[in-house]
């Protein structure tokens, strides 16, 4: 069976840190992931609206995708 093209799960609220770091996200299909499994998911290319990057420190994040939209950015995602 083929999987559509949109089929990817996207995600659609986050939570942060008292710091304003984003912690723990939830996706278009209600489930909820810690930062470490959000990561994996967005590095195994499961998530439509995130990509994976390396940061200054060395470590790896995760970005929305960069597509011009303010929507697009990560820290912008409705709160749960």
């Amino acid at each position: 069976m083929k999987k559509e093209k949109n089929s990817k799960t996207r995600f659609v609220a986050a939570r942060k840190n008292s710091d304003g770091t984003l912690s723990e996200f939830k996706d278009n299909h209600g489930k909820t992931y810690d930062y470490e499994q959000a990561l994996e998911a967005v590095e195994q290319g499961l998530i439509e609206n995130a990509q994976p990057f390396t940061g200054r420190d060395g470590a790896r994040h995760i970005r929305g995708v960069n597509d011009g939209s303010k929507s697009s950015n990560l820290k912008n995602l409705k709160d749960f």
